[in-house]
């Protein structure tokens, strides 16, 4: 098995917006609990697409609109995908901004791809694509997915733009998004995309008024990359999910879209247990979380997964011979 398909929350954060706006609560239980509770903690968080795009499918049942993805992407720019987003909004020119999706996108998602390629008669497109068989909420995700390629070439091209060519990899999920482009012609493809004239690449983008602080962007951006092998994006998942409290094998399992068994089994290939793998996990973020002194110890319980501090300290105990505190003297209270 390879790596688990995830992407930042900061793409998510949109549509948990946008229900709760509507007044909507999508069904009790792990999907909506911890998509809401992830991205506004911390939305440069990675989340594994199974969840996302569960969520999003039953989001749009509870609203009962199919163009779930176009109503939020009517909404948002492309500054809404975090620091991300707001470093392509930074750029000085359309070519510039494709070329940062091209370079940085691989670092925000390794569930897609966003690439441009030059085609004929001084065409060029603008083009997503999942890496593995889109899911039932993947549709709502692709639909927002345009409209935010499309934002980005308005950026250049003026507020009223529209390409000539839509490319969908689903005819029958078409209606919306041809009403949505009005006179483009739409295509089935394997890939989704936008077409645009190919002197739009060296004009100026309209520059945003503010959009946040470029070094501290960078450094949010920089702080996480999605693992390309299968533990080390397990790994990623169980430290996302530990603030949660929602850590257990059951839990992260369901969000992953595979049987408990299965993931022990994929797990025993590995020659590793998933205990273990969640202690490493608690334990390396607990140390993380030590370094600083602000951190009172009962907050880093909370934030490594435990709900006392009893039951986190015994726990350190088994890890290091020494209660937190007195490891935290010991070892971080050096000049």
């Amino acid at each position: 098995m390879g790596p688990i398909p995830q992407v930042r929350g900061s793409a998510y954060l949109p549509f948990v917006e946008f229900l709760e706006a509507a007044g909507a609560t999508v069904e009790t239980g792990v999907d909506s609990e911890l998509m809401s509770s992830i991205v506004r903690r911390n939305s440069e968080a990675f989340v594994p697409m199974h969840l996302a795009h569960r969520f999003l499918a039953r989001g749009a049942r509870k609203i009962g609109q199919q163009d779930f993805g176009i109503l939020v992407g009517r909404k948002i720019g492309v500054e809404s995908l975090g620091a991300f987003g707001r470093s392509v909004r930074r750029s000085l020119t359309l070519h510039d901004a494709l070329g940062k999706f091209h370079l940085m996108f691989p670092l925000y998602s390794s569930a897609e791809r966003i690439w441009w390629e030059r085609d004929r008669n001084n065409l060029a497109f603008f083009l997503h694509s999942y890496l593995q068989k889109p899911d039932c909420g993947s549709r709502y995700a692709r639909d927002c997915a345009l409209l935010l390629m499309r934002d980005v070439i308005r950026l250049a091209a003026g507020r009223h733009w529209q390409p000539e060519i839509v490319k969908i990899d689903d005819l029958e999920n078409a209606s919306a998004l041809r009403e949505e482009f009005g006179d483009a012609e739409i295509r089935h493809s394997k890939f989704n995309g936008l077409s645009f004239s190919q002197n739009l690449l060296s004009r100026p983008l309209r520059q945003p008024h503010s959009c946040g602080s470029s070094a501290r962007d960078e450094e949010a951006f920089d702080a996480g990359v999605p693992s390309g092998d299968f533990l080390g994006s397990l790994r990623q998942v169980i430290a996302t999910f530990l603030p949660e409290g929602r850590c257990g094998l059951e839990e992260v399992a369901a969000a992953l879209g595979v049987h408990p068994r299965t993931l022990q089994r994929r797990l025993a290939a590995r020659d590793h247990d998933y205990s273990e793998l969640l202690s490493r996990v608690r334990f390396e973020k607990t140390l993380h979380l030590l370094e600083d002194p602000c951190n009172r110890i009962h907050d880093i319980a909370l934030e490594v997964g435990f709900q006392d501090t009893s039951n986190f300290s015994r726990s350190f105990r088994q890890w290091a011979g020494v209660t937190p505190s007195q490891f935290r003297e010991r070892n971080m209270g050096k000049a």
